[in-house]
């Protein structure tokens, strides 16, 4: 069972993604703000993909605070986390900011905020996965 790994600062988001996830897509999922746990898991290889907030409000790393943007860069400097599958969520919807963000992350693919179809989602998180 793929295990995903989500990171995001709204409790009602992260829910939403957890049942969807688990429910409709079989998926095994953890939920985590802790750039410390979030770094070492996926160190082990414990991740097959992460869906990762760009706005990430609580999260700090060595002192200061890191955005999702941040937090994949640092994930693609582990060997681990080089080829880890990562899906942007963001609000951030305005013309040319997926190209932007995706650029400026290293991340895969990128998903617009508000989402209320667990069917999309699982159709980003399967063509990620190449289910």
């Amino acid at each position: 069972m793929p295990r995903i790994l989500v990171v995001e600062d709204n409790p009602l988001v992260a829910k939403f993604y957890r049942l969807a996830l688990e429910r409709a897509g079989g998926y095994e999922v953890t939920c985590s703000e802790d750039v410390e746990a979030i770094l070492k898991g996926i160190s082990a290889a414990s991740f097959d993909l992460v869906i990762l907030d760009v706005s990430l409000r609580n999260c700090r790393y060595q002192g200061r605070a890191v955005d999702g943007l941040d937090l994949a860069r640092l994930i693609r400097h582990l060997p681990a986390g080089e080829s880890l599958p990562i899906l942007l969520a963001t609000a951030h919807a305005m013309e040319g900011d997926r190209e932007r963000l995706l650029e400026a992350s290293g991340a895969n693919a990128y998903l617009e905020k508000p989402i209320y179809d667990p069917n999309l989602l699982i159709s980003k998180v399967e063509k990620l996965l190449a289910r």
